[in-house]
């Protein structure tokens, strides 16, 4: 009973990655026609994300002190807005397989919730706590989630706001998150830039996470293209605001592949040149997520912009997704797997 009370007192606050990551592969797998995929991987969040969710709570109910602790802590914290992204994004995943519609507007609900009592927590407690580390040892792309859940929020409510009788308020909700989700990329990615450029990093924390900076953007993208898409049918956006919206989305998609090679370069040059072994945590699914998401906002984007020579992109990036949701599930099952055998050995 303790080694279980233990496992869940310590269980990592971005675990709802997984659920993140397996849903923006399916809505890539839906825009891309793998149905079969696509279903599969709805089939595995429609479990996945009660599980994750009773475990959050039931951490929250039993272990308080230990939300408390992570909440404040600068390599923990930031992992809690995985639950307000994975709620937006599974919200999203049944909207756009047109499953329950009647969930939607209460995930939707949900994550806001949540985004205003983790983003504010989480600051609060950033802003008044005493210990306080450098950039070298308390800041990674984790931070970045502050983007990813503002914008996933966004992309909700644009699918909302076409299914809604007074799409008004959602249209502006979304132009709203996905504007200062926009600002806030500004702000943390000067710092991101900073300390690559300026504080020396080992081989070891070039860790998954570092992936976001490329997947914010492309969810920036991805929102700002379904913005588009309203704009385009005429819901309850401002007067004018295609031409905004398209200039500021093309800039999201092309800072997302300017990421691209460099993350690539230094994957290579950690694993490769530098022979650190992949093991898998939590944080894999960190790079799983942006893939996906890179693969649904290039879609969305070469169909708003009328650019179909960027069609052939998505068609190679969702062949990568999907490699890496499989090594990463093989990983996590792995892991479970070692983790509980010891103790079921011992009882038989």
């Amino acid at each position: 009973m303790s080694e279980r009370r233990s496992w869940l007192e310590a269980f990592p606050p971005a675990a709802f990655a997984m659920v993140m990551a397996t849903g923006i592969v399916s809505i890539a797998a839906r825009l891309l026609g793998y149905g079969i995929a696509g279903w599969a991987l709805l089939g595995v969040n429609a479990v996945a994300y009660p599980a994750f969710l009773s475990i959050a709570v039931c951490r929250f109910v039993l272990y308080p002190h230990a939300i408390r602790v992570d909440i404040g802590d600068h390599g923990r914290g930031p992992g809690f807005l995985a639950l307000v992204a994975g709620t937006a994004v599974f919200g999203s995943q049944i909207a756009a397989y047109d499953l329950v519609p009647a969930a939607v507007p209460w995930l939707l609900g949900l994550a806001i919730v949540l985004w205003v009592v983790i983003v504010y927590a989480f600051l609060a407690a950033m802003t008044i706590g005493q210990r306080k580390p450098g950039l070298q040892t308390g800041f990674d792309g984790t931070w970045l989630l502050l983007v990813v859940a503002t914008e996933a929020i966004a992309i909700l409510a644009t699918f909302e706001a076409r299914l809604a009788s007074r799409p008004a308020p959602l249209a502006f909700l979304s132009l709203a998150a996905w504007l200062l989700g926009c600002a806030l990329y500004v702000m943390l990615i000067t710092l991101i830039f900073y300390r690559w450029c300026f504080v020396p990093m080992s081989a070891a924390e070039m860790t998954e996470p570092w992936w976001i900076n490329m997947g914010a953007m492309a969810i920036a993208a991805f929102a700002g293209s379904r913005l588009i898409l309203l704009d385009r049918e005429s819901i309850a956006l401002p007067l004018h605001a295609q031409a905004i919206l398209y200039v500021l989305t093309t800039a999201c998609w092309a800072m997302a592949t300017f990421w691209i090679p460099l993350l690539v370069i230094l994957f290579i040059a950690k694993h490769g040149v530098q022979g650190d072994p992949i093991h898998y945590t939590s944080a894999e699914w960190s790079m799983v997520f942006p893939l996906g998401m890179y693969t649904a906002a290039t879609y969305s984007y070469a169909h708003v912009a009328s650019a179909p020579f960027l069609n052939e992109v998505p068609r190679v990036t969702i062949a990568v997704a999907f490699v890496a949701w499989v090594l990463a599930s093989i990983g996590m099952l792995h892991t479970a797997f070692h983790y509980f055998l010891p103790k079921d050995e011992t009882q038989t």
